[in-house]
């Protein structure tokens, strides 16, 4: 009797170590290397936003300094009344000027570090989730390797204890062709049950 319960616990035992998807060792591996990659990606981006965004405030620069410090100084002298000597008043008038035109590249380039910092928010959350999604698939691949590995030497290990090898596929279309039989049966037996209840 106790061989006969080992025997099935043994036959359970193996089948649903093999109805397990099989997953090569390789996978794990593979998966890291592909999460890796991405970080460098990762990087990369964050990289690229700075120096596009440098790259802005580069022109920003241009503009105020070849653009608007022209049309706003030549504004600035058709103000001049007459009379007034304007090389000697150059640093008055620069000081008067010179307030005006940093705030406006200040307000320029405040925007555009406005939109930079928005940008990097959204790579760093969009790369947060993609870090946890890939995480729990990682932990799900490890999980299924060790689990074909836990598989194979469990298989090993029966074929160890009983000496021969054991066709678990065979066992398990017989299992599952018995569940079915078993089923269909017991729909049946329902189904008398309830012909017999609706008769009373």
């Amino acid at each position: 009797m106790k061989l006969l319960i080992k025997s099935i616990l043994t036959v359970l035992i193996t089948i649903s170590l093999i109805a397990c998807a099989s997953i090569p060792a390789s996978t794990a591996t593979l998966s890291q290397e592909v999460i890796s990659e991405a970080n460098s990606m990762h990087q990369l981006n964050i990289a690229l936003v700075n120096r596009l965004f440098d790259e802005r405030k580069d022109k920003v620069n241009d503009f105020i300094n070849n653009q608007y410090i022209p049309r706003y100084v030549k504004n600035f002298e058709s103000k001049i009344p007459a009379g007034v000597d304007v090389s000697s008043e150059l640093a008055n008038i620069l000081k008067s000027v010179m307030p005006v035109i940093n705030r406006k590249r200040d307000s320029l380039q405040g925007l555009l570090d406005t939109q930079r910092n928005e940008m990097i928010t959204s790579l760093n959350n969009s790369y947060a989730n993609y870090q946890q999604a890939s995480s729990t698939l990682q932990n799900l691949i490890t999980s299924a390797v060790k689990l074909k590995q836990s598989e194979a030497n469990t298989l090993q290990e029966i074929q160890n204890l009983t000496g021969t090898n054991i066709n678990v596929g065979k066992i398990q279309g017989h299992l599952d062709s018995l569940l079915v039989k078993t089923g269909n049966g017991f729909n049946k037996l329902l189904n008398i049950e309830s012909a017999i209840k609706a008769k009373n």
